[in-house]
């Protein structure tokens, strides 16, 4: 009863504490996706590397397994699981475009090594 009566009688303090606490909460999460984008393209780059073609199943749970490693823990509370597995989604589209257009990350995920061509000296 005195918890209701604190409420009632401060409700307007409340509700300023209550919108700074979202506020804070919102420019946390956004402040962080894009670090966090940033570490999903390495992370499904490398899974693309590591596992090649065909293994979609298998690179998205070590992409994953990898990201929650690597996830500070204000973030794991900030992000539920579907927020990580849309960024991830958006992650590959993206990602999927760059290696396309990018004969070097190509080369990097198919792990060939770059043919330089031939210098002549005399």
């Amino acid at each position: 009863m005195a918890i209701l009566n604190f409420l009632l009688e401060n409700w307007d303090s409340v509700i300023v504490v209550i919108g700074f606490i979202a506020l804070v909460v919102v420019l946390i999460k956004r402040g962080e996706m894009k670090i966090l984008n940033n570490i999903l393209y390495k992370l499904v780059t490398q899974a693309e590397r590591e596992f090649g073609a065909g293994t979609g199943e298998l690179k998205y749970a070590a992409v994953s397994d990898w990201i929650y490693e690597r996830l500070p823990a204000i973030l794991k509370f900030l992000f539920t699981s579907k927020d990580i597995d849309r960024m991830i989604e958006s992650t590959l589209e993206m990602a999927k475009q760059k290696w396309e257009s990018n004969e070097n990350l190509k080369m990097y995920i198919n792990n060939e090594e770059k043919i330089l061509p031939e210098i002549k000296t005399e």
